[in-house]
């Protein structure tokens, strides 16, 4: 059987179709895996702050909640750190944490303050930070390709919306709870 001229150009072009599709198959999983070690980095960033904030305040805070804050701070992020680095690593990336200008700023502008008033810009920028990460967090329970990511990514919205919740409670019901 003759294919003619025609039809050899369709034939072609078809099987150049279904192998660019054959690609763009391959190249999603690949391009999912590239989201969840950049969503991985920012993370890390992001708990990187935190941890040098929990460290300044259990170092510099005028008050001892600010402090024990600060403290727990160290403890939970430090955790936090070792997980997101053995995600980070299992999903091709270092697992090294890094700040981005942004957050450096961030730090540095804690740092300067003394007394109350470092206690009120820690205090804030804890809070804000926890607004953040939660939307974060929230972004990649829908995005994650691993299901390792995913489910770490849903545990950490849980947390992170009982911080925000207990952020919320006016001053006067948080000092009840101690």
């Amino acid at each position: 059987m003759r294919i003619s001229g025609w039809s050899h150009a369709g034939v072609c072009a078809a099987l150049l179709l279904a192998a660019g599709g054959a690609r763009a198959q391959a190249s999603a999983p690949r391009q999912a895996e590239r989201t969840d070690r950049i969503f991985l980095e920012r993370a890390l960033g992001v708990n990187e702050l935190e941890l040098r904030l929990g460290r300044l305040a259990s170092e510099r805070a005028a008050s001892p909640d600010v402090k024990a804050m600060g403290e727990k701070m160290i403890e939970n992020h430090g955790a936090l750190k070792r997980r997101l680095a053995e995600l980070a690593r299992a999903a091709g990336a270092s697992g090294d944490a890094t700040l981005t200008a942004e957050q450096q700023q961030t730090f540095a502008r804690v740092e300067a303050q003394t007394g109350a008033a470092f206690d009120d810009a820690f205090r804030k920028t804890v809070d804000a930070g926890h607004v953040g990460e939660l939307a974060m967090y929230r972004d990649e329970v829908t995005r994650a390709a691993s299901p390792q990511l995913r489910a770490f990514a849903e545990e950490r919205v849980g947390k992170l919306e009982q911080a925000v919740a207990k952020q919320q409670q006016p001053a006067s019901a948080m000092s009840q709870e101690r």
